[in-house]
């Protein structure tokens, strides 16, 4: 597929082409024919695939650029060391008075600061949102600056490489028609990105007691395409599931940027998505793109920390030189039809993999053959299982073996790991996210910790947890840190449980999750951006300011050390990070 020189950083800007590439009557973007392969490039990059039929090539900034290369002109996908990083991952939603507990609304009023976002931007990068909804409206029309439209059929043109993009004047100008999708004809299809837009940057609306955090912010709105079809088959996830190619979401976040420097504001990415794919440690492409912005001036990112605490989906393992081998039990449900599994090793050591289905057949994974996949059959039920054994993944130098599930026999099966100098290593195995695996398959022996998704394991964003305002306790499905390199994630608490949103049929209702905390968050983030770079007091702002004072500011319990697994820094308390400040 791609070797490594396609993984080398350089200084390409975003508009570059890639000599060589063809121009095409489709948009390989929205095309199911072509494959879409996320790398870190370089000039030479064009000698690795000019020879490739109808290949094509879209830059997301200075280090990450995607090409799109026709299906049949490439060999069966497969997890190699290099592979690993270039296929995107799948992301999916991080959701099954709380202003007050955060100090927003004490700065929305307060007779000096009345903070309320303006001239800052928030961008959601989600399902869309319901531009119709009056909470996104003001007396100068839409609040809404652009709606990028993926999932619509057009591009590429001068302003974005695929689907369609509107702006405040088509939006406004659809609000005055009598039917405004004849003008502006994108929805939301399920109601998260409205929901996660409103909590950000919603208006007062005092009778359903609801505001959001930034009320007088613009907002920028991506509405991200579903992933491929062949992205599915790959990882085995079900047909119907809501998900979102890592491409797709990066080149969301790029064009972001350019439409806020456009308007001249300071922007807050809010990103209510997550996967357990990859090792937890940030090394995801779109995890260390987040990191690459996030030192930027006038960029923020918030991410919701994930919802897999209570799903039984990860386990923990180690060796400390008295145990050789460890055992592994893993319930797979009825029915299930198919699923992955990913098991990363830290380096150096050297891990020998075996597994038993419930009938006892066991059969050994061979760590030395290198790129193949090895497909494991077995005598006594049709289980089939493909298994890439990769000894050093490029990006985090561990060790993955990537299991693919075939009809699945239900029942424990069993995975034996052993070291070969086993002096206190540990492996780490993920189950994916909940909604893409039946409830029932899980470990009998789960941890809750190492459980943050991607991107929120990128080391500069920030991460936010989610907690019960009402009685300050942690949201009982919400992921806990750290990463397994002991990086610090979370960063934050915000209120996430029992919150007050717009719903698609013009009504309020409630919902939880890890996703309506980073939204909030990703408004508070706006507050400060008003207070620093609009009103000048510290013009360079960046996401990294912004997690440092929130950080400081956050509300911290006597009898607990801080940071933690569960809470970060504490409970986002905006208005006491301004009262340090005084």
């Amino acid at each position: 597929m791609f070797g490594p020189e396609d993984f080398i950083e350089n200084e390409i800007k975003m508009q570059q082409e890639v000599p060589g590439a063809q121009e095409t009557a489709e948009v390989p973007a929205q095309s199911e024919r072509f494959g879409d392969f996320i790398v870190r490039y370089e000039q030479n990059i064009r000698e690795m695939i000019e020879n490739i039929p109808g290949h094509s090539f879209q830059s997301i900034s200075d280090i990450f650029g995607v090409v799109y290369v026709p299906l049949d002109q490439i060999p069966e996908i497969a997890i190699n060391s290099y592979s690993y990083g270039s296929i995107p991952k799948c992301y999916t939603y991080m959701d099954l008075e709380s202003q007050n507990a955060s100090g927003v609304t004490r700065l929305h009023n307060h007779p000096y600061l009345q903070l309320r976002g303006n001239g800052t931007a928030v961008a959601v990068i989600d399902s869309g949102i319901d531009y119709r909804n009056p909470v996104f409206r003001n007396a100068g029309g839409s609040r809404i600056m652009y709606i990028w439209d993926q999932t619509l059929e057009g591009g590429p043109d001068e302003q974005v490489p695929y689907g369609r993009l509107f702006t405040k004047e088509d939006i406004d100008r659809a609000l005055a028609s009598e039917n405004p999708l004849e003008v502006v004809p994108s929805t939301d299809t399920n109601g998260h990105g409205t929901m996660m837009a409103a909590v950000a940057a919603g208006n007062l609306v005092l009778q359903e007691e609801f505001s959001g955090a930034a009320p007088e912010a613009s907002l920028i709105i991506v509405k991200v395409k579903q992933a491929k079809q062949y992205l599915r088959e790959f990882y085995l996830f079900p047909p119907d599931a809501d998900l979102f190619q890592e491409d797709d979401l990066m080149l969301g976040m790029a064009y972001s940027i350019r439409f806020a420097r456009g308007l001249g504001m300071p922007l807050s990415f809010c990103l209510g998505i997550g996967t357990s794919q990859g090792g937890h440690i940030g090394k995801n492409p779109i995890s260390q793109y987040v990191d690459y912005i996030a030192g930027i001036s006038k960029l923020s990112v918030s991410i919701a920390a994930g919802n897999e605490g209570a799903s039984r989906h990860h386990y923990a393992g180690n060796f400390n030189g008295r145990n050789e081998m460890a055992s592994v039990d893993l319930r797979v449900a009825e029915n299930e039809e198919s699923f992955t599994m990913e098991f990363w090793g830290t380096a150096p050591e050297i891990y020998n993999v075996s597994i038993q289905a419930p009938t006892g057949e066991t059969l050994d994974i061979s760590s030395s053959l290198g790129a193949v996949t090895q497909e494991l059959s077995f005598v006594f039920v049709e289980t089939k299982v493909l298994v890439n054994y990769v000894a050093i993944e490029r990006q985090s130098g561990n060790t993955l073996v990537y299991f693919r599930f075939l009809q699945p026999a239900s029942g424990i099966w069993r995975i034996f790991v052993r070291g070969k100098e086993p002096q206190n290593a540990s492996f780490h195995m993920w189950l994916p996210v909940e909604g893409l695996i039946s409830p029932d398959t899980f470990f009998l022996e789960s941890s809750p910790y190492n459980t943050v998704t991607a991107p929120g394991d990128s080391t500069d964003s920030i991460t936010v947890t989610a907690y019960q305002y009402r009685d300050n306790s942690l949201y009982v499905n919400a992921s806990r840190g750290f990463m397994p390199s002991g990086e610090e994630t979370p960063q934050i608490a915000a209120p996430g449980v029992g919150i007050r949103v717009p719903l698609l049929n013009g009504s309020f209702g409630t919902a939880s999750g890890t996703s309506l905390a980073a939204a909030q968050t990703a408004g508070v983030a706006a507050l400060l951006f008003e207070w620093a770079v609009i009103r000048g007091n510290q013009p360079y702002f960046s996401g990294s300011s912004v997690k440092y004072y929130l950080e400081r500011g956050a509300r911290r319990e006597e009898r607990m050390q801080y940071p933690n697994p569960d809470w970060g820094y504490g409970r986002l308390d905006l208005y006491h990070t301004f009262e340090l400040l005084t």
